[in-house]
């Protein structure tokens, strides 16, 4: 009987280790291989697959299948959006059509089959073109922190009502902690002209009278709901337990390729050297703004949210991010 807590699990299984690292050590080329190798990807472990993101935007899903041999497949699973050839944006988008039949061939206008060193880097440009301000910053922030264990974070379940419940957040990164472990901080990201940050929340009905003073922002109700549910007592050593798994499975996969290195504190995580905890405070990351902003409206929004228990890091540019150490300086 699956647990109640089984949304909050993270982690491959050995047999899914074990199926990746075949393709890694095969002496021919291929896809698994240009995907440790990209430096535009970054992989997050789920329970029981990976998702590959570029700019915010879920390239594919690696998920595993039963081989002949019994062991895990991987296999991937892409939108057909991202199948698209992104050099088409340069060509005559019209197609003839002489009443019966379209002059098209689907191999120029599509993916259709693997080909190494060709069909990656199509994949990621045509994902690129989807991606919004507020993600592509959140990406700049991922890859520049090596201490990042995970993005696009959700945990999704059923209430009693048979609604979904589904904290959703951006990002989740190891710091030291007081007392010599490590702990993990979840963190959302906004842009500073994002709607949230300076709307009201929508008020349940027969409360509409209530005076603007005693309502906050969309993003304060948002930040109060993570945290509620992150410090929840029967939550903690699920999340704890899941990205133990997480981190080890990010140390396994960096054997795999040179250019999927770990941190050394994801390491003392993975191999239980450190205990980990769950910090009880999510960050609220804002950028994207300039020098008159960040002395006006931003100050102003800053000291507004701080007042209100939402702990804040802002900088101009989401590159200037250094989010382990921004953390630490303001804890």
């Amino acid at each position: 009987m699956a647990s109640e807590l089984d949304f909050l699990k993270r982690g491959l299984s050995g047999s899914q280790i074990a199926g990746l690292k075949g393709l890694a050590d095969s002496p021919d080329d291929n896809w698994w291989k240009e995907v440790l190798e990209s430096k535009k990807l970054l992989l997050a472990v789920r329970n029981g697959y990976l998702n590959a993101y570029v700019k915010g935007q879920s390239v594919f899903k690696i998920a595993f299948g039963k081989g002949s041999s019994g062991g895990s497949q991987p296999r991937i699973a892409i939108h057909y959006k991202y199948l698209v050839k992104p050099d088409l944006e340069k060509k005559d988008p019209y197609v003839l059509f002489d009443g019966k039949t379209f002059d098209l061939k689907p191999d120029a206008i599509v993916n259709t089959e693997y080909k190494s060193k060709l069909t990656l880097p199509q994949l990621i440009r045509t994902a690129e073109r989807f991606a919004v301000a507020e993600k592509i910053g959140v990406h700049k922030i991922a890859r520049k922190e090596p201490k990042v264990v995970d993005l696009e974070i959700a945990f999704t379940k059923a209430g009693e009502n048979g609604d979904l419940s589904a904290p959703r957040m951006d990002i989740a990164v190891l710091v030291p902690g007081k007392s010599g472990g490590a702990e993990l901080v979840f963190c959302e990201a906004k842009c500073a002209d994002n709607p949230e940050l300076w709307s009201l929340e929508k008020l349940p009905k027969g409360e509409k009278n209530l005076r603007p003073l005693v309502r906050s922002t969309a993003v304060i109700a948002q930040i109060r709901k993570y945290e509620q549910f992150i410090q929840a007592n029967e939550n903690q050593q699920s999340l704890i337990d899941g990205y133990v798994s997480v981190c080890k499975n990010l140390v396994e996969l960096s054997t795999q390729s040179s250019a999927r290195q770990v941190d050394d504190l994801v390491r003392q995580v993975a191999e239980e050297k450190l205990s980990l905890s769950i910090h009880p405070h999510v960050y609220l990351l804002i950028y994207d703004f300039g020098q008159d902003e960040k002395d006006g409206r931003i100050k102003k929004k800053r000291q507004e949210l701080n007042k209100a228990g939402i702990r804040t890091i802002a900088k101009g540019k989401p590159g200037d991010f250094q989010l382990a150490d921004d953390i630490l300086r303001t804890k």
